[in-house]
């Protein structure tokens, strides 16, 4: 976890400034109040002997995804991977007690669908985070964070937080938990560079899907041609939420998710896939990564509501897959393109940690939410850690489905390491950890 900052900043100015709210210390602060952080906040809360925990979220108020989400889209997971019941069934933080109380769970269970709606799910993750308000503030942005030593041990982390009125202060902790970096840090290059728009008011980003999607199905003379440019979950659902409408034309697809290759059969142009060298030790190559029967249920949806779309139309309905990243000639004659955000535009919180880089040798994976920083050995004291923690799953439309387990071992690290900071003589205790 290299900082990609030289040179460590000094917040003692900051603490010492008279504008500045006085210094406070915490057992853990939270960068962020996500799913993975209010997962933490309720781990905390039902552990025997809470933690005094903060957690400093940039947003003025709660929020998941910042566009609504498509009629329809469920998540990838079934409701058991909430923030709480796969670590403690009996939490009255569970999706069942959420439910519950919204005299709702009847009729869920009723619906035959282990899979939540994605719209309802964030009103669960907004019912979960209305009940931490007073270990939340938001319009918070940290700024830095900083080891702070005493006797050329570090015994605490300095965070910087720029609050709503632009003022800086510092809080002290004794572990933190930040956002994990993004897995794909890589920007992609830009697509559709070769086409000319007209003022670009046939391209749709993403995101605003949900707002102009009724302005897709109005009634027309002709039939409307789209263009989907994109590789991740959300391109699945829109393209699925796309052929539910009427009126929809041709529809073409660029993308490099391999999961959508079956639907190249669709496309009068389908290519022969190239064959593979096989043998004993190399059998992943040859296994089948199209098949229709091994795709996700919402893929299998999409091909067979393409099938019928083209059937009913006599083939004059076509949906076409190009896998691939030059999007130009693919929807140079579609009327609307609906364009995917390029990778590796967030910020990451790599950004935000100054004089690490002698201290640490790397991340351990706990799972597939969380990792430990892991420190040199003799430079940080017991008591003193550092998680990176991730909501998502490797889709990134779901949950890790270890999240509430993950985050109730950080709770348990703060009560094993706050029982055992101290030896028999009183002497504090090193961390060795390599």
């Amino acid at each position: 976890m290299a900082s990609t900052e030289q040179s460590p900043i000094s917040l003692d100015p900051i603490s010492n400034s008279p504008t500045a709210k006085p210094s406070q210390t915490y057992d853990l602060i939270c960068i962020g109040f996500g799913p993975a952080q209010i997962a933490t906040a309720i781990a905390n809360n039902e552990s025997r002997k809470p933690a005094k925990v903060l957690f400093l979220e940039e947003k003025a108020s709660f929020s998941w995804h910042p566009s609504s989400h498509i009629p329809r889209a469920r998540m990838e997971n079934p409701f058991i991977y909430d923030l709480a019941t796969t670590r403690n069934p009996r939490s009255k933080f569970s999706y069942s007690c959420y439910l519950f109380s919204q005299n709702r769970l009847i009729t869920f269970a009723n619906s035959d669908r282990l899979n939540p709606l994605r719209e309802e799910f964030e009103h669960y993750l907004k019912w979960c985070a209305d009940q931490f308000t007073d270990e939340v503030r938001y319009s918070s942005e940290v700024v830095g964070v900083v080891p702070e030593k005493s006797e050329n041990l570090v015994r605490r982390w300095s965070v910087a937080v720029r609050d709503e009125s632009g003022k800086t202060y510092v809080l002290q902790t004794k572990n933190i938990v930040a956002p994990s970096p993004s897995l794909d840090n890589k920007p992609k290059s830009a697509p559709l560079t070769t086409v000319d728009f007209l003022a670009g008011q046939r391209i749709i980003p993403m995101d605003d899907y949900t707002i102009r999607r009724t302005e897709l199905r109005q009634p027309r003379d002709t039939r409307l041609n789209i263009a989907l440019v994109g590789s991740g979950e959300q391109t699945i659902e829109v393209l699925e939420d796309l052929l539910s409408c009427y009126r929809l034309g041709n529809v073409t697809v660029v993308t490099e998710n391999e999961s959508l290759a079956p639907l190249r059969i669709l496309s009068d142009d389908a290519s022969r896939p190239q064959p593979d060298l096989c043998s004993i030790w190399a059998k992943p190559s040859c296994e089948s990564k199209t098949s229709i029967a091994t795709s996700s249920e919402l893929v299998r949806s999409i091909y067979s509501r393409a099938y019928e779309k083209q059937v009913a139309s006599n083939r004059e309905f076509t949906l076409r897959v190009v896998l691939g990243r030059d999007a130009a000639e693919a929807t140079s004659k579609a009327d609307f393109i609906i364009l995917e955000k390029a990778a590796g535009s967030s910020k990451t919180s790599s950004g935000l940690f100054h004089g690490l880089d002698e201290l640490v040798l790397g991340c351990r994976q706990k799972g597939e939410s969380l990792e430990e920083v892991q420190f040199k050995r003799g430079v940080v004291g017991e008591g003193c850690r550092m998680w990176m923690m991730s909501a998502n799953s490797e889709g990134g439309r779901s949950l890790a489905k270890d999240l509430a387990v993950r985050a109730g071992e950080v709770v348990r690290a703060l009560v094993a390491e706050g029982q055992a900071s101290k030896g028999q003589d009183g002497a504090l205790v090193i961390s060795a950890r390599i």
